[in-house]
């Protein structure tokens, strides 16, 4: 019963701040405009993942994941004109880290799955102020798919090659566990406005 308590105190918080004022100033072009891009990336991403896991294997794929993303990312982000990356509460890749404003969203996020209320639909966005500058904030929850579970799934199942080049190239990692339907982190897009 505490457990519910809580939960349902968080999410009613979680509804407040999307209603707060910041929340408001938020238009829905500006939205709109972010989840176009969120779903781009992440359209982009996770073909470039498939088409090497259909054609190189999975072994293959986490490098595209430790290093073609980054640099797709990258690239992505100066073409649109805005700061993206994947962030994660359960961290791999160290540049995946989030800062205090996605931790905070990334808890409601968990929250919401946890309430059976986080969906493909559910996305947050807020304006906010950084010393003398004002960014719009956007995240969208990244949902574990089947195909993540070969590198993010429980450790016993995977490829021992796999596990093994993870193991090499992240020795910190603890993205693993999942299971389809997880939330594993989200895309996080920033934009300077004036």
């Amino acid at each position: 019963m505490r457990q519910f308590i809580i939960s349902a105190a968080l999410f009613f918080t979680f509804l407040f701040i999307q209603c707060s004022e910041n929340k408001r100033e938020v238009s829905e072009n500006q939205i709109i405009a972010m989840r176009t891009t969120g779903n781009d990336f992440m359209k982009e991403l996770k073909g470039i993942l498939i088409e090497q896991i259909q054609t190189s294997g999975v072994v293959q794929a986490v490098s595209v994941c430790s290093d073609t993303a980054q640099l797709l990312t990258n690239k992505f982000g100066v073409e649109r004109g805005v700061f993206i990356k994947r962030v994660s509460l359960k961290n791999r890749n160290k540049n995946n880290y989030p800062d205090d404003f996605e931790k905070r969203i990334l808890n409601n996020f968990e929250l919401l799955k946890q309430n059976n209320q986080l969906d493909g639909e559910t996305e947050f966005a807020e304006i906010t102020t950084e010393g003398d500058y004002k960014y719009l904030r956007y995240l969208k929850p990244i949902i574990i798919q089947a195909e993540c579970l070969n590198c993010h799934g429980n450790k016993a199942d995977m490829m021992p090659r796999v596990k093994d080049l993870i193991a090499q190239k992240y020795p910190d990692d603890t993205a693993f566990g999942y299971r389809v339907g997880d939330l594993r982190g989200a895309i996080s897009i920033k934009k300077l406005i004036d």
